[in-house]
C-alpha cells in the first residue's frame, strides 16, 4: 500500500466505516459490490468468447474519480469539504490507519439487493485463433445414392431418366410375361388336341369276359428286355426259306404228314417240345400279319400253334382256348399295360384235322381280325400290341407270367409273316398252298413244302 498526501487541518483518522443497516443500502465505499456468489463477474450479457478458454474473472479497480465524504469535524463545526490534493513533500508523522475493508454481506431473503454501480464495459477478448475445421465428408449409406450436388439440390435430370428407364423395363416385363402367357395357352391347346385326336385313334382294348386277362406285362415299347425267360437247350436248326432258321427243342421232329404235301414240324406237347429263332421277325408296334397250318390231336387244354416273345407274356399268339365252355380258335395280342386283347372263331375247333389260321392286326384301326381257312371270323379293338423281350418267334409255346406255357401237341407246317395287312384276297389265296402264293411277298417263311 502507498502513502498518500494529508490535506490540510487533517489529522484525524477516518471514521470507521458505517454498516450498512439491514435491509438499508449500503453506504458507498468505493468498491463495487459483490455478486450474489461472492465473486467479482463481467457486467450482464457479456461472457467467454464462444469457442475459446474462459478468462479469469476480472477484479475491478476503485474509481480515482470517486468524491471522498466530507469529513466531520468536532465540536459540530463545519464539516471540512476535501479538496484536490496537490503533489508535495510529505511531513512525518504518525501514519493514519487504513480502514479495514467491508465484508460483504448475503442479502436475506426479505432483503432488497443493492443496486450495483455501473461500470465501463469490458472489452471482449479476442478468441484464440482456431484452425479451419474441415466439413464433414458425406458418407455413402448402401442402397442410396450420394446427393446430386453439394448444394443439397437434386438432379432432376437424372432422376427422370433413373424413373424413364424404370417405366421402359415394367412395360418390356409385361410385354414378355403376355408373350409367356400365349405361348404356353397355345402349347396347353395344342397338347389337347393331340391328346383328343390320339384317343380318337387308339380307343380301349376289347378282352373277352369269358377269358381273364393275364397280369401286366413287364416289357414296355421303348425298352423290352434284352433277355429273355430260360428256355431248354435246343439240339438243331431247320433251315428257313426266309428270315432266320428255327432252333429245334429235343422233341421237336420235322417230318411229313397225312393231309398236307409238305413238310411238318412235329410237337409231342412237353418242355422240350417248341422251335425258336434268336431274333425278332415281326414289330408289332406296327401293322403285320402271321398265318400257320395246323393240326391238333388233343380235343382238350388250351394250345399256342405260334407266337411271338420270350418276355414275361407274349406279344401275340395263333392256337385254341376254352371260351365259355368251347374249346375255339383264337387270334390275340398283349395290350401295352397289361391285359389282352382277342378276336374268337364261329365255331368249335376241330380235332385231326389241319385248318390254316391267319391273324392280321390293322395299327392304324387298331383292329385285330382272325381268318380260318380265309374266312373273316370276328374283330377286335386293341390299344397298340405289346412287345415281349427279344421278340423271338415261338413254334408249339408261349410265354406267360415268366414260364412256357400252352404247349401244342400235335403238328405245324407252312409258316409265313408279313410286316403289314394282307389283304383278304392274299388270306384266301394262302388256302390254296404253294401253287398260288400271294401277291404280297412273305417277311418270313417256314415250312413251305
Amino acid at each position: 500500500m502507498s502513502d498518500r498526501p494529508v490535506p490540510s487541518g487533517e489529522g484525524q483518522p477516518y471514521p470507521p466505516p458505517q454498516q450498512a443497516p439491514a435491509g438499508g443500502p449500503a453506504p458507498a465505499t468505493g468498491v463495487p459490490p459483490q455478486s450474489p456468489s461472492g465473486a467479482f463477474g463481467p457486467a450482464t450479457g457479456f461472457g467467454p468468447p464462444p469457442g475459446g478458454p474462459v478468462p479469469p474473472p476480472q477484479q475491478p479497480t476503485p474509481r480515482a474519480s470517486q468524491p471522498v465524504p466530507p469529513v466531520p469535524q468536532p465540536g459540530g463545526a463545519a464539516p471540512v469539504q476535501p479538496g484536490p490534493v496537490q503533489p508535495g513533500p510529505v511531513a512525518p508523522g504518525p501514519v493514519a490507519p487504513q480502514p479495514a475493508p467491508v465484508q460483504a454481506q448475503p442479502f436475506p431473503p426479505h432483503a432488497q439487493p443493492v443496486q450495483p454501480q455501473p461500470f465501463p464495459p469490458q472489452q471482449a477478448q479476442p478468441a484464440a485463433a482456431q484452425p479451419p475445421q474441415p466439413a464433414p465428408q458425406w458418407q455413402q449409406q448402401p442402397g442410396f445414392p450420394p446427393p446430386a450436388s453439394s448444394s443439397g439440390t437434386p438432379d432432376w435430370e437424372a432422376l427422370a431418366e433413373r424413373n424413364d428407364k424404370a417405366a421402359k423395363r415394367g412395360r418390356r416385363l409385361k410385354l414378355i410375361g403376355a408373350a409367356t402367357a400365349v405361348v404356353v395357352l397355345a402349347g396347353a391347346g395344342a397338347g389337347f388336341w393331340l391328346y383328343k385326336k390320339d384317343s380318337d385313334k387308339k380307343p380301349g382294348p376289347v378282352v373277352s369276359a369269358s377269358t381273364p386277362a393275364p397280369g401286366p406285362s413287364s416289357g414296355t415299347n421303348s425298352a423290352p428286355p434284352v433277355k429273355g425267360i430260360t428256355s431248354p437247350p435246343t439240339v438243331g436248326t431247320l433251315a428257313a426259306k426266309k428270315g432266320p432258321e428255327l432252333n429245334l427243342g429235343a422233341d421237336a421232329k420235322p417230318g411229313t404228314m397225312s393231309g398236307f404235301s409238305g413238310q411238318v414240324l412235329k410237337l409231342p406237347s412237353g418242355p422240350d417240345s417248341f422251335a425258336s429263332t434268336s431274333g425278332q421277325v415281326v414289330d408289332v408296334s406296327k401293322s403285320f400279319t402271321v398265318s400257320a397250318r395246323v393240326l391238333v390231336d388233343k380235343p382238350d387244354g388250351n394250345r399256342s400253334a405260334v407266337s411271338q416273345g420270350d418276355g414275361q407274356y407274349y406279344a401275340y399268339s395263333l392256337g385254341r382256348a376254352n371260351n365259355n365252355g368251347h374249346d375255339q380258335w383264337y387270334f390275340k395280342v398283349q395290350v401295352p399295360g397289361g391285359g389282352s386283347a382277342i378276336a374268337w372263331s364261329k365255331a368249335d375247333a376241330t380235332v385231326n384235322q389241319w385248318v390254316l389260321l391267319t391273324g392280321v392286326y390293322d395299327d392304324p384301326s387298331q383292329t385285330l381280325t382272325l381268318y380260318v381257312n380265309g374266312v373273316p371270323q370276328a374283330s377286335a379293338k386293341s390299344a397298340g400290341v405289346q412287345p415281349s423281350g427279344n421278340n423271338t418267334l415261338q413254334v408249339g409255346r408261349l410265354s406267360s407270367n415268366g414260364q412256357w406255357a400252352d404247349p401244342w401237341h400235335g403238328a405245324v407246317a407252312d409258316i409265313q409273316t408279313w410286316d403289314q395287312v394282307l389283304p383278304e384276297a392274299d388270306v384266301v389265296k394262302i388256302v390254296a398252298g404253294p401253287s398260288s402264293p400271294p401277291s404280297v411277298p412273305p417277311t418270313g417263311a417256314w415250312l413251305n413244302g
